[in-house]
């Protein structure tokens, strides 16, 4: 025991709330007594303020300096359905206080569901979507909340059904939270079940947490720079979340350092609904900025978590309300992270560690890694485009880019990975490679293990990778290609492997191969039937045109082909399509390496017609205004993509601009 919980206790005697005027019968509103006894308890020094027995119906309480909040495992701490009681709009709260403690074995319930209502039924892919999804929150209090306070210890208590995050805590510092149980529903919406916002020297240990949203998260929620989250360890806890397990982020403004994830278990049921699977195990963000350094995380156990690990560095730069960052708007930093001696199984998804462009995740190790995976993926996975540039600024999640074209781990714009002894493994045979790493540099594979191939691609796919090495990875059985590296010739001589061999290859030579081809009927004027390209699941051909059949979702399914010109100049790009509302209305284009423009409808709904690309301006439709792609002579890549499911295109001209060519119809 501390000295200073020690001190808080010796303080005073125990306060009887009853001796206030409490009831405790769950039904007469106890807010006013319970005040009093914790307004007693801290003028007559510190001390103790029990809950016994019974069921205290309550509002806004303030916890006060040297007050332990007791509550007894007999009793129940309940708060109340009337957001009008919530004077504070907190159940529990403690602001610029320390020596504060709430233990005792006791339940608090927020009667969470009161203060939400379904909305909506999901449609989307289940991989993809999260429980919560089909709610939305009415007017509700916040439930535990401690803000700029020290010496915090919270031990021992049970919290239920939280209406929004089930304990915050805000800039404190000297925090111990050990051995609290969570139970929150899981389609609660914004259930997180502990958050450290801001904190410094933070212990977490033995907590047992349930919930909807993420499980236990870093935060730093506040613009600037002056409130650091520093010396964080988070042990021995066992978590199922419908969202992300562990997580620093998403709101990152300040700094994160010295951070430690230990030992901890991270599941879902076998017999969980797939929404009520966590999103992720580990998630580590920066997007607003921060700087996320000198993070550890070992012995980390997961099963039938979707994606085991995801690391994202983005850049939000103060795009919304919730989201303002202060001058320079720059992205953050993520480096110095070391994931060791984790075991995950039964993963549904694929991990990733990605930065930006010119901006890289720095100096991630993997070591002694082993990650089940429950496969199937097929080859449609490998040829779909993974979107960069567009996702900048977008909310970061493990799904946010589709699913991804390695089943193990997919990484883009990073700088100084090594992967040592890290294993992955899989139930069904899928055709991906096991990692795909694109724009990375100093990447150090030592004694990796591939599950079995199906031959169709490489197992380790290098895309403009630059100082790569490959020592004791052998061939997985079925393997026709070990590495395959595409990039520039000058950068061949920096990759190595102890050994076989490393095909090389030119750029985009594995997700071109085998696309129709297209020639122009006339110099600068190249027409396809879209139905002809090749089609990315669930993308299909129905009669004369291609379309992801309504319900399909967002984002998912595409058609690509390769077409050739002869003159070079700007050209655009029309569509013959059908929009049947405003909800289905928008498609992706792009050609090459092009950013792909999200393009709107802009013709009459329910009817077939044609229009031509364009692109959005800060993500909002402008009527009449043309896409144009500068084309060099030779062949290019067309690549549609669906945004919106239902949206049908049947025929696309590539043209030269200067032509003035116009559909007829």
């Amino acid at each position: 025991m501390t000295l200073f919980l020690l001190a808080a206790i010796l303080a005073g005697t125990n306060v009887d709330v009853r001796a206030h005027g409490a009831k405790g019968d769950g039904v007469t509103l106890d807010t006013a007594a319970l005040q009093q006894a914790i307004d007693a308890c801290a003028a007559a020094g510190g001390g103790r303020v029990v809950l016994d027995t019974g069921r205290f119906l309550c509002g806004s309480l303030v916890l006060k300096s040297g007050v332990t909040l007791t509550i007894k495992p007999d009793a129940v701490l309940l708060g109340s359905r009337s957001v009008a009681d919530y004077a504070n709009h907190r159940l529990l709260s403690a602001t610029d206080a320390s020596d504060i403690r709430l233990d005792g074995g006791g339940t608090i319930d927020g009667q969470g569901p009161t203060f939400w209502e379904r909305s909506k039924t999901y449609t989307g892919p289940l991989w993809r979507g999260s429980a919560q999804w089909e709610y939305k929150a009415l007017a509700r209090p916040a439930f535990v909340h401690f803000e700029r306070c020290a010496k915090v210890r919270v031990a021992g208590v049970k919290l239920v059904n939280s209406p929004s995050w089930t304990l915050h805590l805000q800039r404190c510092h000297d925090v111990t939270v050990e051995g609290v149980t969570i139970r929150n529903p899981f389609y609660g919406p914004n259930t997180d079940g502990i958050d450290v916002n801001s904190c410094q020297d933070v212990t977490i240990a033995d907590c047992d947490i349930v919930t909807g949203d993420d499980g236990i998260v870093l935060k730093s929620t506040e613009p600037g720079h002056d409130h650091p989250s520093r010396r964080i360890t988070v042990t021995g806890c066992r978590v199922w979340s419908a969202c992300n397990c562990l997580k620093i982020g998403t709101e990152t403004h300040d700094s994160f350092e010295h951070i430690t994830f230990a030992d901890c278990h991270l599941y879902a049921d076998p017999t969980a609904h797939p929404l009520e699977r966590p999103q992720s195990g580990l998630s580590i963000e920066s997007v607003d900025g921060s700087e996320v350094s000198d993070i550890q995380a070992h012995g980390l156990t997961m099963s039938y978590v979707r994606a085991p690990l995801f690391i994202r560095l983005g850049h939000r730069g103060g795009n919304g309300p919730r989201t303002q960052q202060v001058e320079p708007r720059v992205p953050g930093r993520i480096h110095d992270v070391v994931i060791e001696h984790v075991r995950a199984e039964h993963s549904s998804f694929e991990s990733s560690i990605t930065g930006i462009p010119g901006h890289e995740v720095e100096g991630v190790t993997l070591r002694d890694v082993q990650l089940g995976y429950e496969g199937g993926g097929g080859a449609d996975l490998v040829t779909s485009d993974v979107p960069d540039e567009k996702l900048i600024t977008h909310y970061p999640e493990a799904e946010m880019f589709g699913r991804l074209p390695a089943y193990g781990l997919y990484c883009r714009h990073v700088a100084g990975l090594t992967l040592s002894a890290v294993t992955c493994s899989l139930l069904a045979p899928d055709a991906r490679p096991m990692l795909v790493a694109d724009d990375v540099q100093h990447l150090r594979l030592d004694d990796c293990t591939a599950a079995a191939s199906t031959g169709e691609f490489p197992v380790y796919w290098l895309l403009g990778v630059r100082d790569a090495s490959f020592t004791a990875c052998p061939a997985p059985p079925g393997a026709k290609t070990l590495v395959l590296a595409e990039g520039a010739a000058v950068d061949r001589p920096t990759l190595k492997i102890d050994a076989g061999e490393i095909a090389f290859g030119e750029p985009g030579a594995l997700m071109d191969a085998g696309l129709p081809r297209f020639q122009e009927q006339s110099p600068g004027r190249v027409e396809l039937a879209a139905k002809d390209l090749k089609l990315t699941p669930p993308m299909v051909v129905t009669d004369d045109w291609i379309a992801v059949p309504d319900g399909g979702g967002r984002d998912q399914g595409g058609a690509r082909g390769r077409f050739e010109v002869s003159v070079a100049g700007d050209y655009v790009v029309w569509v013959r399509g059908w929009a049947g509302d405003g909800k289905s209305k928008s498609f992706y284009v792009a050609i090459d390496g092009s950013p792909r423009c999200t393009s709107d409808w802009q013709r009459p709904y329910g009817a077939w017609g044609w229009d031509n690309v364009r692109d959005r301006v800060d993500g909002k439709p402008v009527r009449g205004a043309v896409g144009v792609f500068a084309l060099s002579v030779g062949p290019h890549v067309l690549r549609l993509g669906n945004r919106e499911s239902g949206m049908r295109l049947a025929r696309v001209v590539i043209v030269r601009r200067d032509l003035g060519w116009r559909p007829a119809g």
